[in-house]
């Protein structure tokens, strides 16, 4: 949860940088001067294609390792990824060059200059931050995301300073990404010397690089730049084809209001869910270990397993036994156990209540923000917003929580399958509703059709069948979460739909009662009485309300 928080709170901050700090960017620069930083942060962006999915498989084998206590596996499978991240690291100052050499060569005007030199060190600034993921990569596998996130927060809060100060004082597009680099290299010494306090046992070494890491890493990371590349068509095909079949004011309209809502609100749910993978990847590593400790009977362990208690206390059936054994058998490589599930089920219904939550709140304040942040004028586009928020609360929870299963037991590949033909029929069927004189609307619903069907529909029948969890327990679990998030948030939405007005007193103020009402409501339904006690016992033992004797009570409780 501290991790999470401060993922959320580092998203916060950037988001708010970026509401304030950009038309003061504009206006400070100039229009052209302005778009060669934009030029710059693109190029590094799509930089970024080049992980290959690294960034992800790192954490899990870390976390796999790491939970099997294999510091052996863990120093190669880290030091390996170090290694790949420095050759590409090198890679991406090579291209950096090539583009500052383009630029100087074909640009022309007297910003040439400026912009080559922009493109180079941005590119520098990416390709050390790719070595800061490698480090992070062992920190978060460790499952120390409280020390990335606190470490994120802060840089957010430094970069968005450094920049107004730069600006302040009269700097230009040059002097913002040489900050930005200086600032990114001070963040990689940070990394390295949390990682070299939280997980002391890791050691980066050449020799403890292993061509055979560099398989096992890309036959998972592959699956998840796959992945990454269809939810790439999908956020940024919308916009090119309004300019290919619309106008341009309709880009700039659905950018500024559909685009960059539904931008924020899914990175939150994204940031916020990210240490759920090497959580379930934990998990399945500690239940790989039992099973290696156990006799050489594969399922030995299947009878002793009605000693252990399921989420409800009651012992685990037959047909819990026959599911770990049917998990076993669909490729997951071990049976996951009774906590693996308890924690998966409560795991997604957090989920729901939280992209509940956060879906209400845009929908809800949603046109007072747009009417008094660009003007009353972008109003016509709420549908189309309110289209997609809707979805995003339908299924996007649940998504993500069956996401982060498959990649914590490396069952992902129907991940990247789902994001390719989401962004394929993304496409098809935006271009169909425009030309059938639908506009803005049809581009939104060309968006939420396939998401719908692909992630609410067949990704949780396919995770179910992967994990080997039964559909009906899924869905089930799904309905009522649903039901009680939705009654939870009914009526702290509804005041603040007919309440709140488009200036700044209002939205803040009705701001915090929804976060306060809406919080408490799920609380009070959405939690079962053992969960609300574990609360409880969570609060007082950190506001110091509770004794020593009462704590070593509760830890026993909780033990039971």
């Amino acid at each position: 949860m501290r991790g999470a928080g401060f993922s959320g709170g580092a998203l916060l901050v950037g988001i708010f940088f970026g509401i304030f700090l950009t038309p003061y960017m504009l206006a400070t620069l100039g229009e052209r001067a302005y778009g060669i930083y934009v030029c710059a942060s693109l190029f590094a962006g799509w930089c970024g294609l080049l992980d290959f999915g690294l960034t992800t498989s790192t954490s899990r084998f870390v976390t796999k390792y790491y939970a099997l206590d294999d510091w052996d596996g863990l120093n190669e499978i880290g030091s390996t990824t170090l290694v790949l991240f420095g050759a590409l690291s090198a890679a991406v100052v090579l291209t950096a060059l090539v583009a500052c050499g383009v630029a100087s060569l074909f640009a022309t005007g007297p910003d040439a200059a400026t912009l080559a030199t922009a493109l180079f060190c941005s590119g520098v600034s990416f390709a050390i931050s790719k070595v800061s993921d490698g480090v992070c990569g062992v920190l978060r596998g460790a499952l120390r995301q409280e020390l990335t996130g606190a470490t994120v927060f802060v840089f957010r809060v430094l970069f968005g300073v450094v920049n107004f100060v730069i600006l302040f004082f009269g700097g230009r597009v040059v002097a913002l990404v040489v900050g930005n680099a200086v600032l990114t290299l001070l963040q990689l010494g940070v990394y390295v010397a949390l990682t070299r306090a939280a997980v002391p046992r890791f050691r980066f070494s050449l020799r403890s690089f292993r061509r055979g890491r560099v398989r096992e890493l890309f036959e998972y990371g592959v699956f998840a730049f796959l992945a990454q590349v269809g939810e790439t068509a999908v956020d940024r095909s919308d916009l090119l084809l309004i300019s290919a079949f619309m106008s341009l004011n309709d880009v700039a309209r659905y950018n500024l209001v559909v685009v960059t809502l539904c931008s924020y609100l899914a990175s939150f749910i994204r940031e916020t869910s990210t240490w759920q993978t090497n959580w379930f990847a934990k998990l399945a590593a500690s239940t790989e270990k039992t099973s290696r400790n156990d006799a050489p009977s594969t399922f030995k362990n299947d009878a002793a397993s009605t000693s252990e208690k399921t989420e409800n206390g009651d012992a685990p059936s037959l047909d819990a036994i026959e599911k770990r054994k049917r998990c076993k058998n669909n490729g997951c490589g071990v049976a996951l156990s009774a906590e693996f599930f308890a924690s998966r089920a409560a795991i997604h219904r957090a989920s729901i209540y939280w992209t509940l939550f956060l879906s209400g709140g845009v929908l809800a304040f949603g046109r007072a923000f747009v009417e008094r942040w660009i003007g009353a004028a972008y109003l016509d586009v709420y549908p189309a917003l309110a289209l997609c928020v809707v979805a995003t609360a339908w299924y996007r929870g649940s998504s993500e929580t069956n996401a982060r299963a498959l990649q914590g037991v490396a069952r992902h590949r129907v991940l990247a399958v789902g994001s390719i033909l989401h962004g394929v029929a993304n496409v098809a069927l935006s271009v169909v509703f425009i030309c059938c004189g639908l506009g803005l609307y049809g581009v939104a619903l060309g968006t939420v059709l396939p998401g719908v069907a692909i992630h609410f529909g067949w990704l949780p029948n396919a995770t179910c069948r992967l994990l080997g969890e039964r559909r009906r327990t899924y869905w089930a679990r799904w309905t009522k979460a649903t039901a009680l998030g939705v009654a939870a948030l009914a009526g702290p939405f509804a005041v603040v739909w007919c309440c709140v007005k488009p200036n700044h007193y209002s939205i803040c103020a009705w701001g915090v009662f929804y976060v306060v009402l809406g919080a408490a409501a799920l609380f009070a339904l959405g939690t079962t009485g053992e969960e609300k006690r574990a609360f409880g016992r969570w609060i007082r033992k950190h506001c110091g309300l509770a004794s020593h004797n009462g704590e070593e009570n509760g830890i026993k409780r909780d033990v039971g």
